[in-house]
């Protein structure tokens, strides 16, 4: 003979007692509760991440739009130029026919190649340049922040660098035929923050293309309006 499980009997008789609208309210009940649990669990375990608002790639206006050719990049700017005569700071937004963009990875709708000068087929001097871009964590916890993207280059990508720190990110020779991943997740500070995207030209033209996204937690969470 079976035996019954005394307490899963008692429960049994309990729940014959209960009108069925209170079983149901229960049944109600625990589930938003578990539903609660799970939306807490998942805000405050780094799953509410906001988008930093102030990276862009390159060729792109504040709006997201792409800039025109020969427009100067308002987002990245030149630190570093082995070009006597184009030592920066602005970077502008190389023609997007002819030589070399027949050899560079096309421009999208996203984003655009820059160099020292608009007419990249007319050739840069060799050696380092530096395009520097900035952002703002103010109001994140940049402990939290993370930065991923796609870069290519002419000629090679040498380093990426967070606040003056080696991310040891770099490119080929012959990057300008592709776009290469790049991530970073940790070297940020509070407030104001600096990459810095190093190409050696080893001759003829030069320039760089970036597309880059961040997220990181908000200092507060501010629910509703």
């Amino acid at each position: 003979m079976k035996h019954q499980n005394p307490l899963m009997s008692y429960l049994q008789r309990r729940l014959s007692l209960l009108p069925q609208w209170l079983i149901v309210l229960r049944l109600i009940q625990n589930i938003l509760f578990f539903v609660i649990v799970f939306f807490c669990s998942s805000v405050f375990s780094g799953r509410s991440k906001m988008p930093i608002s102030d990276l862009y790639n390159t060729g792109q206006d504040s709006r997201r739009y792409t800039l025109a050719d020969g427009s100067t990049d308002e987002h990245y700017f030149l630190t570093n130029s082995a070009d006597k005569n184009f030592l920066g700071p602005e970077a502008r937004v190389s023609l997007s026919t002819g030589f070399p963009m027949d050899r560079w990875v096309p421009n999208n709708e996203f984003s655009k190649w820059i160099s020292p000068r608009t007419d990249a087929v007319n050739f840069n001097e060799s050696g380092l340049y530096v395009y520097r871009t900035q952002f703002d964590l103010s109001k994140f916890k940049y402990e939290t922040a993370e930065i991923r993207g796609l870069w290519s280059t002419d000629n090679n990508g040498v380093n990426i660098l967070i606040n003056g720190k080696s991310t040891g990110f770099f490119t080929p020779t012959n990057a300008y035929y592709g776009m290469f991943p790049f991530e970073i997740t940790e070297g940020f500070t509070e407030g104001i923050n600096t990459l810095d995207f190093i190409v050696y030209n080893i001759n003829a033209p030069t320039g760089i293309r970036v597309e880059i996204n961040g997220q990181a937690e908000p200092k507060e969470y501010v629910f509703g309006n």
